[in-house]
């Protein structure tokens, strides 16, 4: 019995030895990050004239209601304008905009953040796929805009369910940015502790 037992042993251990290289290579690889470095990303995508801010981290939504993800990082850049058309991207300023003067042109030169920095918020519709949208520009620069926080929330915006970026400002004050689908809309909501009700622009 005792060569028998040997053969089976022998057996098991040789089948084991063929079967695990088999089984390594049909295993689930580990998964990756969402997302890689996000101050290579955002080098990539606007240029060496922005320079990501880590204080907020990469912040992932639909802010467009077309089911695909996008991306919002927080950079800074005192010419938000320089490479625009090399790298494909649009700035606008909503804030500025929603109290008359808009043209990024000129609010480029102002500096309204409490710390004295030229922070943004850069926008990369479908990051996973950007040359997908062929109509619209798919990455954004929103200047001016003053906060010390950001994150997205949920907002329901002409019969779409899209995301919108909130921001609070070192003074307490809430405010949302998103897009209508022709531009981006800056909208406060009232002071911390305030039941002013969120008033919703005019999207033309």
């Amino acid at each position: 019995m005792r060569p028998v037992l040997i053969s089976v042993f022998r057996g098991v251990a040789i089948c084991l030895l063929v079967a695990l290289p088999l089984l390594a290579q049909s295993a689930p690889p580990p998964t990756a990050p969402p997302f890689g470095d996000p101050a290579a990303f955002l080098a990539q995508q606007f240029g060496p004239s922005f320079k990501l801010d880590p204080s907020i981290p990469p912040m992932f939504g639909d802010l467009d209601g077309d089911g695909k993800e996008d991306v919002v990082l927080v950079g800074t850049s005192n010419t938000p304008l320089l490479s625009q058309e090399q790298f494909s991207f649009k700035v606008e300023d909503p804030y500025d905009a929603y109290f008359g003067t808009g043209d990024p042109h000129i609010t480029s030169q102002f500096t309204l953040h409490f710390d004295g920095s030229s922070r943004c918020l850069l926008i990369v519709f479908g990051w996973r796929s950007p040359q997908a949208k062929s109509k619209l520009p798919a990455k954004f620069v929103l200047i001016n805009t003053p906060f010390e926080s950001a994150k997205l929330v949920p907002l329901r915006f002409k019969n779409r369910n899209i995301q919108a970026i909130e921001v609070v400002d070192r003074s307490t004050l809430h405010s949302l940015l998103f897009w209508t689908g022709k531009r981006w809309i800056w909208a406060a909501q009232g002071m911390e502790g305030d039941d002013t009700m969120f008033k919703m622009p005019s999207p033309n």
